[in-house]
């Protein structure tokens, strides 16, 4: 599972052999969220997460948000641009 980008704690992560929507894991200490990408004019969307709290959910989507191209087009050059 390659680390796709970093921010600050936050690791993102795409599983190698995983299935679409394109989507990114965030993990930050014992926490972990699933974030749908979806096309790059649309707001991701939490698919769910544990651990969490308010102040750190926010920081994973400001971070999505203002990386969601360079997010997709991880999936996309790991996966290929079918999904």
């Amino acid at each position: 599972m390659p680390t796709v980008h970093r921010a600050g704690n936050l690791r993102f992560m795409i599983y190698l052999e995983d299935h679409g929507p394109p989507h990114v894991h965030v993990f930050a200490g014992g926490a972990e969220a699933k974030v749908l990408l979806g096309p790059p004019n649309d707001r991701p969307v939490l698919e769910w997460m544990r651990g969490f709290d308010r102040a750190g959910l926010n920081r994973v989507f400001k971070e999505v948000v203002a990386r969601q191209a360079k997010l997709l087009a991880a999936w996309r050059q790991i996966h290929g641009a079918a999904e």
